[in-house]
């Protein structure tokens, strides 16, 4: 037992080598555990079986060979482990020195024992083991897959009174794919009981058979990816990282709330010998302009309409707040959009107004940041 054992291991293993190869450059998964209506299969195959027993020598190999019918329904539950229930069967052949021996067909052999013929019924429940994917990663449109089982059941002869038996079944399947739904499957197979077709020590009967298996949907099984470890160190630092971010989004907040809660003016600073400048303060980090600044703007184009003088909008942005790339394209922005507003909605010639824009900068009024997000309009 210990000998066949590790010959099954071994032989697992051989399989496996070819394609670990292949397979080491993949990434590493497991699979997910699937529901009970998922993975499930019937298989049917035929092909021959042989009586070993008493008298079981007395038969030519040729003579003893019988036709053997083999259906399954099943279930994997993970790649590796899978349930059935079988039925294995139809007819078994052997010699007997009784003529009237209830299993006797008729005629005789050359050596003077009786031929026999009986029905067999083999109805067991197995254990299934793809030690192809056990031992080498399940993979789904793998080729070949190294299968062994072992079972118990329940033995029944037809012919005659019959005989009812306990039989400890195992056997090796070779299943090979042939698509997504169905295998092609070569099972080797045995049987072991005590006494069942009325004879007093072992007995046995082996098979092979040849067949296809079809897989019902849902087939198959979704891989999850490995989630790498991340060490405790950069974890803490990521967290720190996180809350510091959140200060500042808070802070922001607060920023934006003043912001939009603070109504809208045009600053007009008045120098004497000079046309006044105009000031547009915009909410922080936007470069739209509210609906309420447009009466001042308009204010301020029919002042520019009123001469022939070219006037500058320069734009600017808060230094505290933003890169100095993002800055300098926000007072841009801030600049263009006053200027806009001027030419496209209340008339003022194109050919009046300059735009200049000069990034982030410091305190300009009152030292007040937010008076530092304006454009400013002026001669």
């Amino acid at each position: 037992m210990k000998k066949g054992l590790l010959f099954i291991l071994l032989a697992a293993a051989s399989v496996c080598l070819p394609a670990q190869e292949k397979e080491n450059a993949a990434k590493s998964y497991r699979v997910e555990t699937n529901r009970f209506g998922a993975n499930w299969f019937i298989s049917g195959g035929v092909g021959a079986q042989m009586y070993f027993g008493d008298n079981d020598g007395k038969a030519d190999f040729g003579k003893r060979l019988a036709p053997a019918l083999d259906i399954a329904v099943g279930k994997w539950f993970t790649p590796g482990i899978g349930l059935r229930v079988a039925y294995n069967g139809l007819q078994a052949k052997g010699a007997t020195p009784y003529a009237n021996g209830p299993l006797v067909d008729g005629g005789q052999y050359s050596n003077g024992y009786y031929k026999e013929k009986w029905n067999v019924v083999n109805l067991h429940g197995d254990v299934l083991l793809n030690l192809t994917n056990m031992f080498c990663g399940y993979k789904e449109d793998r080729l070949y897959s190294f299968i062994p089982y072992v079972g118990a059941g329940f033995v029944h002869t037809g012919k005659g009174p019959g005989y009812d038996e306990l039989g400890i079944n195992a056997g090796l399947i070779n299943r090979f794919r042939l698509s997504s739904a169905l295998d092609l499957n070569v099972e080797l197979r045995g049987l072991l009981m005590k006494g069942a077709f009325g004879n007093s020590g072992p007995e046995g009967l082996a098979g092979l058979t040849v067949g296809v298996t079809y897989k019902f949907k849902k087939r198959g099984w979704d891989a999850v990816p490995t989630v790498p470890m991340v060490p405790e160190s950069q974890l803490n630092d990521m967290r720190d990282r996180v809350n510091a971010l959140k200060g500042e989004n808070e802070s922001l907040k607060r920023d934006l709330v003043e912001a939009r809660n603070k109504k809208p003016e045009v600053i007009v600073k008045k120098e004497a010998g000079f046309i006044p400048r105009y000031v547009v303060v915009f909410n922080i980090g936007k470069s739209n302009i509210s609906k309420r600044e447009y009466m001042n703007i308009e204010a301020m184009a029919k002042g520019i309409k009123a001469t022939d003088k070219v006037f500058t909008v320069t734009g600017y942005a808060d230094k505290g707040t933003g890169s100095a790339e993002y800055n300098m394209k926000l007072s841009k922005k801030r600049a263009e959009a006053v200027r806009d507003l001027m030419v496209n909605e209340f008339g003022v010639p194109a050919s009046q107004l300059k735009v200049d824009y000069k990034g982030g900068v410091g305190n300009m009024f009152y030292d007040d940041a937010k008076l530092s997000r304006v454009a400013i309009v002026e001669e």
